[in-house]
């Protein structure tokens, strides 16, 4: 597993994300809420339970686009063409970006 992703989810579980909440503990920040939901904004809530993005369908959209992804690479590795092969570049763009970035997405 890639260091950034082993130090994402090690940092996801101890509550180390840099999370609005966890930017006013830490004083980088003065405000702890949610910019979409204006309820506080942790770990937890950045990751699965905003009230907004489930009623918008964004986490559903997020796990179906892993799957899409690693379908495709799957795919691509047995030497099969995949019908959104295309994506996989922009799939594996997209992680490696996200990374860099936190692994942040919403």
């Amino acid at each position: 597993m890639a260091p950034l992703r082993i130090s994402f989810l090690i940092r996801s579980v101890y509550d180390l994300l840099p999370s609005n909440a966890n930017l006013v503990r830490w004083g980088k920040k003065d405000d702890p809420t949610c910019p979409l939901y204006q309820g506080r904004q942790t770990t937890e809530h950045v990751l699965s339970s905003c009230k907004v993005v489930l009623s918008q369908g964004r986490y559903p959209w997020r796990h179906n686009r892993v799957l899409q992804g690693l379908a495709c690479v799957i795919s691509t590795a047995k030497g099969e063409i995949h019908p959104s092969s295309t994506s996989s570049t922009v799939f594996t763009t997209e992680v490696e970006s996200k990374n860099g970035t936190e692994g942040r997405s919403q």
